[in-house]
């Protein structure tokens, strides 16, 4: 009899050492599921302090962003009277290049820059001309890497 109690005394030993050790591994991985603010911090820009306003674009380098993207058709839309696009002119812009793959306003809101490997239908580009002053950037044939490689497949 005195056998059977040592082996319950043994049993309850091991099940209760068992549960110490359970309760010791659940805490542990608990307090180590926090967030690692190494990881939090890394996709946050640090605030620029010094009190300088952030660099704009001028207008010749979004021009030439535009230029570098190999577009077929590059326009820039100003308003005839040089003052600032509004709301309207931009909506204009938008209905009449729907199919447009870059729009950018640029110059301080004065120009709209487009880019688009399709060609605008002739009836929204005559609205376009209507409304705005257009400057044709497209490249000619002969230097459009683009259009002469998909030429020739």
């Amino acid at each position: 009899m005195t056998n059977r109690k040592g082996e319950e005394v043994k049993r309850r030993r091991g099940e209760f050492s068992f549960c110490i050790l359970a309760v010791a591994v659940c805490l542990l991985t608990l307090s180590s599921c926090g967030p690692n603010e190494s990881v939090l911090k890394s996709g946050k820009e640090n605030p620029d302090t010094s009190g300088r306003a952030p660099r704009q674009q001028t207008f010749e380098q979004e021009l030439e962003d535009v230029r570098t993207g190999d577009f077929l058709y590059i326009y820039v839309l100003r308003r005839k009277d040089g003052r600032e696009i509004d709301a309207d002119g931009r909506r204009v812009i938008k209905l009449n290049t729907t199919d447009a793959k870059r729009r950018v306003s640029a110059d301080n809101g004065r120009a709209f820059i487009i880019g688009t490997d399709a060609p605008i239908a002739p009836k929204n580009l005559a609205a376009i001309y209507e409304s705005f002053a257009v400057e044709d950037y497209s490249p000619s044939p002969e230097t459009n890497t683009t259009a002469d490689s998909n030429a020739t497949k």
